[in-house]
């Protein structure tokens, strides 16, 4: 078994590489996937490890070193702490893109003939 490059209660600085179906941002230690939530494709980003399991792990923000352009201030006071929305920290305008991208890939995966998933609309 290789050995995990990650410790659970230590901090790193880490690329997010991508962001997953829960707008979670991605980055890798050494080919080990590490899941941080609030965190976007593009940042540069220390992180605390809270918790690690034999094929992944889960961090914590705790400085955004460098931010993504499509950051914006949460518009609500308790969006950190709550877990009723997931990407408050998007521009609005974004998160369309990033939810026709997960379809977009989410769908094709499987297909012979690709189709395209059309651009999501706004609601209201």
């Amino acid at each position: 078994m290789e050995k995990i490059p990650v410790e659970k209660n230590k901090e790193y600085i880490v690329d997010i590489i991508d962001n997953g179906c829960e707008g979670e941002g991605i980055a890798k230690i050494d080919n080990f996937i590490i899941f941080i939530p609030q965190t976007i494709k593009g940042e540069k980003v220390k992180i605390l490890i809270v918790k690690v399991l034999s094929s992944h792990a889960f961090g914590k923000a705790i400085e955004i070193i460098q931010k993504s352009k499509i950051r914006q201030e949460a518009d609500c006071n308790t969006y950190k702490r709550c877990g009723g929305c997931n990407l408050r920290h998007i521009k609005y305008k974004d998160t369309l893109k990033m939810k026709q991208n997960l379809v977009q890939v989410l769908i094709n995966k499987t297909l012979k003939n690709k189709i395209d998933v059309k651009q999501t609309i706004r609601n209201g």
